[in-house]
């Protein structure tokens, strides 16, 4: 029950009764001394760790009905008077609220070694905070022999007030049962789409999002990504690339009309090329091809799909051997050394979550084992 995803979650709280109360993310993050990146990150995970709507919009301060009964519900135990002798202690603040709880932690699990174990934090981060919670309200409330640590007087008041947050972490256990089908959001560039939405058979329980080019990896309003743009931003984790031959293929409308080219030179002389340079998935050997190329079909927008071209007689394309659909013929007797690289990411604060971990193992195994590909099972696991 005392866990370090229930004290993220409780932090999350915290830091949305400041919304509540500022109507301002920037006052919002100043009260609670950190930065508005890392405000975002707390709500974005809190949402994910409940499975509901909180904020109207990404950029916007106004909050959900969830979240204002949800405030409301939790406001009275962060707001209220702790101590008899500090009536001005409250859980408001980010290092009193850490600092019981790790109180807490503590009491329940017997000593700070094991605490320390359970909640991934060191021995020397627990004492610090009990020391700062000493400190703040002028009493000693633990005490450390050799048989182990124990609250004071004063300790035990307030580990009988933080029996309170044990009630808000139950409460929480609640939502998240209530909100357990809760829809992954999943997004992919577009041309993915065909590929992988198809032939998964993950549950319904996920909400596609496909973009005309590759996803903004930064934005918070997906959880998962498959793209073939390799994410750099800090709070993003790339859980595995992989490496996928690209191929030529064409309608059989095309090849009735012109015939099937004999080799690479017959292609790049004699046949109209379906231009997707500009494809996220084009690399160096893919671009220097289409330079060898006499008669090139350009495509300037990203909203046209390239295999949607091909199926309508328009050219010959090249594609990873993945996106390629059934009713286009698969030209293996040209050579291609073109490879597109395919990215499995994830918001690293939601990576460990069950449901999220869960589908995250889900798409690892289905790209694992892609059809069409010349070598499955050839994930690259990037650290």
């Amino acid at each position: 029950m005392i866990t370090k995803r229930n004290l993220k979650s409780l932090e999350g709280l915290l830091l949305l009764i400041l919304l509540f109360k500022t109507r301002s993310k920037r006052q919002a993050a100043s009260k609670a001394c950190i930065s508005i990146d890392t405000f975002t990150k707390y709500i974005a995970f809190l949402e994910a760790d409940l499975g509901i709507k909180l904020l109207l919009g990404n950029h916007n301060c106004e909050l959900t009905d969830k979240a204002k009964e949800l405030v409301n519900k939790i406001q009275p135990i962060y707001a209220g008077s702790w101590l008899p002798e500090r009536k001005d202690f409250n859980l408001l603040n980010l290092k009193n609220l850490r600092s019981v709880f790790y109180l807490k932690a503590v009491s329940i699990y017997g000593n700070k070694r094991n605490a320390s174990q359970t909640l991934a934090a060191s021995v020397e981060t627990i004492n610090g905070y009990i020391k700062y919670l000493e400190k703040t309200l002028g009493l000693t409330i633990m005490k450390t022999d050799n048989h182990g640590s124990y609250p004071t007087v004063s300790g035990k008041k307030i580990l009988l007030k933080a029996d309170q947050l044990l009630d808000m972490i139950n409460y929480l256990k609640k939502i998240r049962q209530l909100n357990k089908d809760k829809k992954i959001r999943l997004a992919l560039a577009r041309e993915i789409d065909a590929a992988i939405v198809t032939v998964t058979d993950i549950s319904t329980k996920q909400d596609i999002m496909t973009f005309a080019d590759d996803p903004n990896l930064h934005a918070e309003d997906w959880d998962i990504a498959i793209t073939y743009s390799e994410p750099a931003a800090a709070d993003l984790i790339t859980i595995c690339r992989y490496n996928i031959p690209c191929g030529f293929f064409a309608s059989r409308e095309y090849l009735n009309k012109f015939g099937r080219p004999k080799d690479l030179d017959d292609m790049q002389h004699n046949h109209r090329i379906l231009d997707g340079s500009s494809r996220p998935y084009a690399d160096k050997k893919y671009r220097n091809l289409l330079q060898n190329c006499d008669i090139i079909c350009p495509i300037n927008s990203v909203n046209i799909i390239l295999t949607d071209m091909a199926c309508n007689g328009a050219g010959i394309c090249i594609v990873p051997l993945t996106i390629a659909k059934d009713n286009l013929v698969y030209l293996d007797n040209l050579p291609c050394e073109s490879t597109a690289t395919l990215y499995l990411s994830v918001h690293k604060d939601i990576k460990d979550l069950p449901l999220f971990k869960a589908a995250i193992n889900k798409y690892n195994d289905l790209l694992n084992h892609m059809p069409y590909s010349d070598n499955p099972g050839n994930c690259q696991v990037v650290n």
